[in-house]
């Protein structure tokens, strides 16, 4: 995981070659890199979707088997690296050596502190110009108040970046420049560099004595300090989360990554050293746990969905306890029902290879069964439900319309699809104009769905230009009910409600609480007033725009047993819903995005001056070697066609990072525009 650039495909397409899963390495640069096999991805030169991959290495005389997810690191596909994180139980942070944090190195890092998944951290891109390790160590503990521990110190840097010292072996690593790097000599330290190395592995047993009572001791008493006990506290202090563990090297010139390799296999941890995995019972809602062990109850979660040309739909799966095998069945306690286990295969990128079954603590993918991102699949009579994964709500939206009218039957199910494979696109029609509008996290990111739409789908359509996508929000507290007496198909129907809004915290989302007992009103009916209530959160009562960050309370119903059913009180909590959001104060809200410009020391006025011109906040400025790196706040709408102002302004030398921050209030003037109200002139 890290930021765009950062060398995280380079550094997997090693990690292939090195453990003999591929014999030729790939370059991002040339669209060649394995984990890269995306039409888009070799075009752009990025990944946009989490690629997974199984490969065996062997250490301490023992192999290994590691499951790999290569993740996107630009912005708009952060919801990729969400869910990876979600189902891994370590990992390997690449940072630049040259910028060290970057904004979105934070953005996953937060993620992975989410899910308690350990971390080590790799400083790529040794051998680049202004290559500054102990600058990169130091970022880690500013930016992410983090606790790096450097177990290697780099022999030299930029051209003259030869290899590493180990620190903990206390000796010299120097890889050959012909070949691929699978050669690297070993020796002893040489007397120039001793000096310095003793100073950094007295400071990394000094970090680690704080963990570790006995270490302390020898430390204090100065006695020697054996490498496997160093290995053992630090395989302890990071599994912990305590630490984490710096590595360096560079992946592009083959220095650095077996070692990287050894470090995965030393201090992250195997399935059989994470806690058992925790879930609710559907039925009690009680907390139910399984351990990673073949011998407990199936525990499988579904954490991707891919389409797949030739095999139809195939969904990713981490299995947590039991055994995932072909042809057996599993309950779904979503569709609360048993499904058949399709064809079961290990993946390498896009190719497949069939096995028969994924056994706990393994990764692998299911084709043929009809499930959704965060569906939990176990027996029905040891039923669990894991936790969902959180995605973050799309920002920008787009209309997009079919050609012909064949092409319009094509787009609903390529969009149907799209949707499964990707929680952070979402696709509507607009109730008023009758356009299907897409939903995503940035521009890139719709420009490459209507792209795959295109070539992957075959769907002949055209994308108008992208928009801000306004959410709406209460602002106090409100109670509605609603009596629903109809004929419905020439049928009596009724159902009564009443239920209390109260807004959340910005970010809060929607909360829904059923306060009544079954015999006070049947679950299904409830479950019926909480679609309703969802359905009508779609179309906000200001100007159409999605509810959020809501609490739902229903308080109340009432029920005749001949003619009540499922459909009435759906109906009866969207009018709640409707009724109740009028009278809770209705407001606007825009996206803030949070931007990052790196730019040339003498453009810093030029471009303050115009982020201020987009009604942007400067939050902050630092330089770093004639590189001065501006961080602001400002409203998604003002930063449309930012890049191209950005290039005229700086002579195309500088670079931004953007990505959302929070939903603010909307100005007057832009909510009188959003809800058609005349605007006063001046």
């Amino acid at each position: 995981m890290a930021h765009i650039d950062a060398g995280k495909t380079t550094t997997t397409e090693r990690i292939l070659y090195y453990t003999g899963r591929i014999h030729k390495i790939g370059e991002v640069n040339d669209g060649s890199a394995t984990m890269d096999w995306m039409e888009q991805e070799q075009e752009r030169g990025i990944t946009i979707t989490s690629a997974a991959t199984t490969c065996f290495w062997l250490t301490d005389q023992k192999e290994y088997a590691l499951n790999i997810i290569d993740t996107p690191g630009h912005v708009d596909f952060t919801a990729e690296v969400e869910r990876s994180l979600r189902v891994l139980d370590g990992s390997v942070m690449v940072l630049c050596a040259v910028a060290g944090v970057q904004p979105q190195s934070e953005t996953v890092w937060q993620q992975a502190k989410r899910y308690h998944v350990p971390c080590i951290a790799f400083v790529n891109k040794m051998d680049r110009v202004g290559a500054d390790f102990e600058k990169a160590v130091i970022s880690i503990v500013d930016q992410l108040s983090a606790n790096p521990v450097p177990i290697q110190m780099p022999i030299g840097a930029e051209e003259q970046f030869a290899g590493v010292i180990d620190l903990i072996s206390m000796q010299e690593l120097r890889f050959k420049d012909e070949g691929y790097g699978e050669e690297y000599e070993c020796s002893e330290l040489s007397d120039e560099l001793r000096p310095q190395a003793q100073d950094w592995r007295r400071q990394m047993l000094e970090h680690l004595s704080d963990y570790d009572d006995g270490l302390l001791e020898k430390i204090v008493e100065e006695q020697e300090v054996g490498q496997g006990e160093i290995v053992k506290v630090l395989r302890k202090a990071t599994l912990g989360g305590k630490i984490t563990p710096v590595l360096c090297g560079s992946a592009f010139k083959n220095k650095g990554v077996q070692q990287l390799l050894d470090a995965v296999v030393h201090y992250l941890p195997s399935p059989l050293d994470i806690p058992p995995v925790q879930g609710d019972h559907p039925v009690t809602k009680k907390l139910v746990s399984r351990e990673a062990s073949e011998s407990d109850p199936l525990c499988a979660l579904a954490f991707k969905v891919a389409n797949d040309p030739f095999a139809g739909q195939m969904t990713f799966v981490r299995v947590y306890s039991g055994t995932f095998e072909t042809g057996k069945t599993a309950y779904n306690p979503r569709k609360r029902k048993r499904e058949r286990i399709g064809n079961l295969v290990k993946l390498h990128a896009n190719k497949r290879e069939e096995i028969s079954a994924i056994r706990a603590g393994d990764i692998g993918a299911v084709v043929g069964m009809e499930l959704i991102t965060g569906d939990t699949l176990c027996p029905k009579d040891h039923p669990i439900i894991l936790e969902r994964t959180q995605f973050p709500e799309p920002v920008i939206d787009q209309a997009i319309e079919p050609k012909t009218k064949p092409d319009q039957d094509k787009l609903e199910e390529a969009l149907k699809r799209l949707m499964q494979e990707d929680p952070s696109f979402r696709s509507r029609v607009d109730a008023e104009t009758g356009q299907n509008i897409i939903s995503g996290m940035g521009e890139l990111h719709l420009e490459v769905m209507v792209d795959r739409l295109q070539r992957e789908f075959r769907v002949n359509c055209k994308a108008g230009t992208p928009r801000v996508a306004y959410r709406e929000t209460i602002t106090q507290t409100a109670d509605s009910e609603i009596l629903f007496e109809q004929q419905l198909d020439g049928e009596e129907q009724f159902a009564f409600c009443r239920i209390s809004l109260e807004p959340l915290e910005a970010g809060g989302g929607f909360e829904f609480e059923n306060q009544l007992s079954a015999e006070e009103l049947p679950t299904q009916f409830a479950e019926a007033v909480e679609q309703g209530i969802q359905d009508a959160m779609s179309n906000g009562v200001l100007a159409g725009f999605s509810l959020i960050d809501l609490k739902v309370s229903l308080i109340a119903g009432g029920y005749l047993e001949e003619i009540s059913t499922e459909v009435a009180f759906t109906i009866a909590g969207v009018h709640a819903l409707r009724d109740g959001a009028q009278k809770a104060l209705p407001a606007l809200l825009e996206p803030t995005m949070k931007i990052e410009v790196v730019t040339p020391v003498p453009f810093t006025g030029e471009v303050i001056g115009d982020l201020n011109a987009r009604h942007g906040r400067i939050r902050g400025m630092e330089e770093q070697g004639g590189i001065q790196v501006v961080s602001a706040e400002a409203p998604l709408a003002e930063m449309f066609g930012y890049s191209t102002r950005l290039r005229s302004l700086t002579q195309g030398r500088a670079s931004f990072t953007m990505h959302f921050s929070h939903y603010t209030s909307v100005t007057e003037s832009t909510r009188k525009v959003l809800i058609g109200e005349p605007v006063s002139p001046g």
